[in-house]
């Protein structure tokens, strides 16, 4: 099974869009899901944490071939790394971000702020990451995949 995440800025549209996919064939359900307001105070409990846990796990039952012919299951390293940068991230860097597979076998981490955009990709030895904050972009090419330097890039968004 894949899913489909669609982000509309104009919530006029959800019903004819709601209409819309219905109508393809295969679509087994579709909900929809409020992005949280960033000015929200950030939860306690670890509930990201656990989010972000699960979708990972989801993710690493991704079989070769899951998003076409040439598409990789997702690397069990950048699993295993993600997974022991996640237990040590806080639920404040972790607010506003959004995991996805990437079809190489990497993960993705996105972040679209106010003013802000960030992304993270996840290769099996290396962080390759971007940050726009206004006008400035910041691109760093590959540095290796650590707890320290992921949380590193997480906490120049969430502190």
């Amino acid at each position: 099974m894949t899913q489909l995440v669609v982000t509309i800025s104009d919530n006029a549209m959800l019903p004819q869009l709601r209409t819309a996919i219905r109508q393809l064939r295969g679509v087994v359900e579709v909900k929809s899901v409020r992005k949280e307001n960033a000015s929200k105070p950030v939860r306690k409990s670890g509930k990201l944490r656990r989010e972000f846990l699960e979708r990972l796990m989801t993710l690493s039952d991704l079989e070769d071939g899951w998003d076409g012919t040439n598409s990789k299951a997702i690397d069990r390293r950048c699993i295993a790394r993600l997974k022991a940068a996640l237990n040590r991230a806080t639920e404040q860097q972790l607010y506003g971000w959004t995991l996805f597979p990437d079809a190489h076998g990497y993960l993705y981490f996105d972040y679209t702020g106010e003013n802000v955009t960030a992304g993270i990709t996840m290769t099996g030895n290396s962080l390759i990451s971007f940050i726009q904050k206004g006008d400035v972009l910041e691109k760093n090419d590959g540095i290796p995949f650590s707890t320290a330097n992921f949380i590193s890039i997480l906490r120049n968004i969430n502190g």
